[in-house]
C-alpha cells in the first residue's frame, strides 16, 4: 500500500550473468541463485525455471515514441525461427533488444558492429537467460543489407553449434536476425527506428516499456591509432548489450522491492526540468506519525529534457556529484540524507538508504529541502522527478539524535591531522551507528581520490571500522554491476572502478553498528584516519567528499 503526501507548497527559485549448472531436472539453463521451485503438479514455465516473476501482457500501444511509453505488441519475419509475435511468445518476465546494423565499430572503421569476430560468443556469455536479441537492418532492403543478414544469420549458427542441445535450443529462441529491413515492416519496430530514440538501438523493458540502448564502447577494446588521432579511442562490441538485459532485471527486481513496502511517499519534485538544482518545501506527517517510521529511502528519477530524442546531448554529459539536502534551521546550513553520481549522457532512477535523516525529520511538519546535481557554471537540464519513502521495517527502534563527525577534506597528509571528536551519548540509547557518506574525486595526481585504492577507518572506543575502496585499477568494476544498479552504456568512462561510486550510481552509506564500543550516558570518542594504497595520503591527491555522524537509535 501506498500514502502520498504532495508537494506543500510551490517549488522555489537479475538476474546476473547465470553459469551453467545443473539442476535436478538436467535443465542447464539454470539461475544458481534461484530457490527450487515446489512441485505443483503443473509444468514449470520458463521464468519459474530462472527464478523470475511473471507479469501479464498489456496490448496498450505507444501514444507517441517516447521513451517509458507502453511498447503494445510487435511481429517481425526471422530467418530462422518464422515469424516472432511478441503477444504469443509472451512470458512475462523477459526483455526484447532491438540492435541496428548500422553502429559501426569506430570513428576509423565503418564495418557494422556485427561483424566483429566473437560478438555473439561474449554476448551469449555475459546475457541474462531471459533477453531477447533482434538484429535489424534499418532503412530500406537492398542487396548489400539481405548480406549483411545472411552473414550475422551465420555468425548465430557458428556461435551456438557446439553447445549441447538444451543450451542451443535456447539461443536459436532468443538471438533472431530479422530478415526484412525495417521500412519493410508494420507497427512498432518500423515506427521506433524512424524515431531518434532508437537512434542506437531500441529495448522492450521488463515493464513492456520502451526503452533507448546506450553507447556499446567497451573497456577492452581499446585503438591506440583513434587516441593517436584524437578520436574516443574505445571500439564498440556487441556484448554490451547484456548489461542493458542485466540492468532490466535490476530494475524490476528493485521494484518487486518497492511494491512490498506499507509506504508513505512525500513528494518533492513532479518532473520539471531543471537546470542545476531546485528547493521546495515538503510537508511531512505529524511527530506522532514521524514515530513511526524507521525507514527512510529518497527516489530520484532524472530523464532527458526531450524524450522524443536519444540520450546523448539530451541527458547532462558529465558524472558529476548529486546531492539531496535538508535544511538545518538552527545551523543554518544544509545537512547531506543522500548523495547520487550524475550519469555520461543517459536517463537514471536511484532509490537509496537515507535512514540517519530521520533524526533530522522527527518533528514532522514543513521541511525546507535541496536537490542538486550540477555545478553553476555547467548546468545539466534535467526532468527530476524526486520523492521521500517513509516506512517501518519492524526494526524495532529508530534513528533520534544524530552527532556530526568529519567532514569533506581534501586528500592530503592534512586530512589525519584532525582532532578526534567527542560525543556525550544519552543515558536512554538503544543502537549506535556510525553512518558516513564517501566519494573520492579530484583531477590532481594521477586522480587518486577517484583511481586509487584508499581506506577510511573510524576507531570507536578500541575498535576500528574500515570502509575501504577496493575497486578503482579495475577497469570494468562499474560496468560489470550493471545488474547491481549502475546505468550502462553511458557516453562517457564508466565502466572503471572509482573511489566509492560509479557514474549513475546512488552512494550507499557506510554504516557500522559501534553499540559495543560506547557506553550509555558517557563520553565516547572518535578519530578518524585515511590511507592511500594502505600507506598515508600524498599531496594534492584530490579531495574526499565526506560527512560522518554517530547515530543514535531507540
Amino acid at each position: 500500500m501506498i500514502r502520498y503526501i504532495l508537494l506543500f507548497s510551490t517549488l522555489c527559485p537479475l538476474i546476473a550473468c547465470p553459469t551453467a549448472t545443473e539442476p535436478p531436472d538436467g535443465d542447464n539453463l539454470s539461475n544458481p541463485n534461484q530457490e527450487m521451485v515446489p512441485d505443483t503438479g503443473f509444468p514449470t514455465s520458463f521464468c519459474q525455471k530462472i527464478g523470475l516473476s511473471e507479469r501479464p501482457f498489456d496490448p496498450t500501444p505507444p501514444a507517441i515514441m517516447q521513451r517509458r511509453q507502453p511498447a503494445g505488441d510487435f511481429t517481425v519475419p526471422t530467418l530462422a525461427s518464422g515469424t516472432f509475435t511478441l503477444s504469443e511468445r509472451w512470458t512475462g518476465c523477459e526483455t526484447y533488444l532491438f540492435m541496428p546494423h548500422n553502429t559501426a565499430i569506430s570513428d576509423l572503421d565503418n564495418s557494422t558492429v556485427w561483424s566483429v569476430a566473437d560478438g555473439i560468443p561474449r554476448l551469449i556469455e555475459k546475457s541474462p537467460l531471459n533477453a531477447h536479441y533482434f538484429f535489424v537492418v534499418t532503412g530500406r532492403d537492398s542487396p548489400g543489407t539481405r548480406a549483411a543478414v545472411q552473414a550475422m544469420q551465420g555468425r548465430i549458427d557458428d556461435a551456438i553449434v557446439n553447445m549441447d542441445d538444451t543450451d542451443r535450443e535456447h539461443w536459436e529462441s532468443h538471438l533472431h536476425v530479422v530478415s526484412q529491413a525495417s521500412r519493410a515492416l508494420d507497427g512498432l519496430v518500423d515506427n521506433m527506428f524512424k524515431s531518434d530514440v532508437a537512434r542506437f538501438g531500441f529495448a522492450i523493458d521488463r515493464f513492456q516499456r520502451l526503452r533507448g540502448l546506450g553507447n556499446l564502447a567497451a573497456v577492452d577494446a581499446h585503438n591506440a591509432e583513434l587516441q593517436a588521432q584524437e578520436r574516443w579511442p574505445w571500439e564498440r562490441r556487441l556484448y554490451g548489450l547484456a548489461y542493458e538485459a542485466q540492468y532490466f532485471n535490476f530494475e524490476m527486481t528493485r521494484e518487486e522491492r518497492l511494491e512490498t513496502q506499507d509506504v508513505t511517499l512525500v513528494s518533492v519534485l513532479g518532473g520539471d526540468v531543471i537546470e542545476q538544482f531546485e528547493e521546495a518545501t515538503i510537508n511531512l506527517p505529524d511527530a506522532s506519525t514521524m514515530a513511526g517510521f524507521d525507514t527512510l529511502e529518497i527516489d530520484i528519477l532524472m530523464e532527458c529534457p526531450n524524450r522524443e530524442a536519444a540520450e546523448p546531448s539530451n541527458c547532462g554529459p558529465w558524472d558529476y556529484l548529486a546531492h539531496f539536502w535538508l535544511w538545518d534551521e538552527g545551523t543554518e546550513s544544509w545537512l547531506e540524507a543522500a548523495r547520487f553520481i550524475t550519469t555520461y549522457h543517459r536517463e537514471s532512477r536511484w532509490v537509496v538508504d537515507a535512514s540517519h535523516a530521520l533524526a533530522w525529520l522527527q518533528e514532522g511538519g514543513e521541511r525546507r529541502v535541496k536537490y542538486e546535481w550540477a555545478p553553476a557554471w555547467n548546468k545539466q537540464p534535467t526532468a527530476v522527478t524526486a520523492s521521500l519513502r517513509l516506512y517501518n521495517q519492524g526494526k524495532g527502534m529508530r534513528p533520534q539524535e544524530i552527532f556530526p563527525l568529519f567532514g569533506t577534506h581534501g586528500f592530503n597528509p592534512s586530512i589525519n591531522d584532525r582532532e578526534p571528536v567527542a560525543v556525550d551519548l544519552p543515558a536512554d540509547l538503544g543502537k549506535v551507528e556510525l553512518v558516513a557518506i564517501t566519494t573520492g574525486h579530484g583531477m590532481e595526481a594521477q586522480n587518486c581520490a577517484e583511481f586509487c585504492r584508499h581506506s577510511h577507518h573510524y576507531t570507536v572506543g578500541n575498535e576500528t571500522f574500515v570502509q575501504a575502496f577496493n575497486e578503482p585499477g579495475d577497469q570494468s568494476q562499474c560496468a560489470e554491476n550493471s545488474g547491481e544498479g549502475t546505468v550502462p552504456n553511458q557516453w562517457g568512462t564508466w565502466w572503471f572502478g572509482r573511489g566509492g561510486w560509479c557514474p549513475g550510481r546512488e552512494v550507499y552509506p557506510f554504516i557500522a553498528d559501534v553499540t559495543e564500543q560506547v557506553s550509555a550516558g558517557g563520553s565516547t570518542v572518535v578519530s578518524y584516519e585515511a590511507k592511500l594504497n594502505n600507506g598515508p595520503p600524498i599531496e594534492g591527491a584530490g579531495t574526499i567528499n565526506h560527512n560522518s555522524w554517530l547515530v543514535i537509535h531507540r
